[in-house]
């Protein structure tokens, strides 16, 4: 049960009639007594308080930290990809009024990163996680503001996170491939581990045990994430394999392409003798050839959506433990899965 207006007064130690203006969006309060009342309206578990005001605040300061361990991963192909992630965080920050700031480091350790925080005037920060592992996060216990990962989610990590449905995205991979008559798929999976490819190799072995088709260890391929270098794992084991899955599905578009690279390396035709299915829809995969069909990542949606919690946590506005918040991408669908 909500509780009545004068309880929230009382609480606020405010009148009734600041409560309702606060709670009704309305002039009359002042922002500091209006936030005053919106978080105790809250904690107290109010249901209906407007969507921003309590969020709009000149004097946040929120940091972004696009970290790249390796590089293997977060690179020039994906700044794009990366560049959706920032936009869907600064639509965010502009609708609340918080300034945003972006650091970038490049093969630093974590460690280093971390210590690099603590004599910066942040209310909180917001970190690509992609490249991390779930020991690397343990480190930003150390710092004392709150903190929200996108790209990268843990069950076990203290922090909120939020990052794309894996299982979804990749199941919507399957079904597809499964609908146009694919009966032996293949899966390029990248060298390097990261918690995203771990939960997509895992939902492809369960998208097929779903569609009641067998996981083929000797069509399972791992190659280095970059183009260049996938080409060339994927050329090797294309020299000593004469017989392929009708289709593979992909960690991700970058694979893709060097997959497909290889692929034609080897006179083999997409989609017509091999298709082949992406992972994030970077905009290059609208004009491959053939293009390619791919998981559009809401990358948009999670940046504006970690900056919305992490507002939320420095406002303190939530309680309780850390959330982790999936969000469900789209398959776009082109030309390089056939129908059998």
């Amino acid at each position: 049960m909500s509780p009545r207006i004068i309880d929230i007064a009382k609480a606020a130690e405010v009148s009734p009639s600041a409560v309702s203006l606060a709670l009704n969006n309305k002039s009359g309060v002042s922002d500091d007594v209006r936030q005053n009342i919106l978080r105790i309206a809250a904690q107290m578990g109010y249901k209906t308080i407007p969507a921003e005001p309590y969020r709009v605040s000149g004097n946040i300061v929120i940091k972004m930290l696009k970290i790249a361990k390796h590089g293997h991963i977060v690179n020039e192909r994906h700044n794009a990809f990366i560049t959706e992630y920032l936009e869907g965080i600064s639509e965010g920050a502009k609708k609340r009024k918080h300034k945003l700031e972006v650091s970038f480091f490049n093969a630093v350790q974590i460690q280093d990163i971390v210590e690099a925080q603590r004599g910066i005037a942040a209310d909180g920060l917001i970190v690509l996680g992609t490249e991390l592992n779930a020991h690397e996060l343990s480190f930003f216990t150390e710092l004392s503001c709150p903190i929200v990962f996108i790209d990268t989610y843990f069950p076990m990590a203290v922090f909120d996170c939020v990052d794309i449905d894996n299982d979804d995205g990749v199941f919507r991979s399957v079904q597809h491939l499964y609908n146009c008559g694919h009966r032996s798929i293949g899966l390029i999976r990248s060298a390097y581990e990261t918690r995203n490819f771990r939960m997509r190799e895992e939902g492809f072995r369960e998208a097929l045990e779903y569609f009641s088709l067998p996981v083929q260890e000797k069509y399972i391929v791992s190659v280095d994430p970059t183009f260049e270098k996938s080409t060339e794992d994927m050329n090797r084991f294309l020299a000593k394999h004469n017989v392929l899955p009708t289709a593979f599905f992909c960690m991700n578009d970058i694979i893709a392409y060097g997959c497909m690279k290889a692929l034609r390396d080897h006179n083999y035709r997409i989609p017509e003798d091999v298709s082949v299915i992406g992972f994030d829809d970077l905009p290059s995969s609208a004009i491959t050839e053939p293009p390619l069909t791919t998981v559009r990542v809401s990358t948009h949606q999670i940046g504006e959506r970690a900056l919305e919690r992490l507002s939320d946590k420095i406002n303190g506005l939530v309680q309780g433990n850390p959330e982790k918040i999936l969000i469900s991408g789209t398959l776009v669908v082109r030309n390089s899965v056939r129908i059998i």
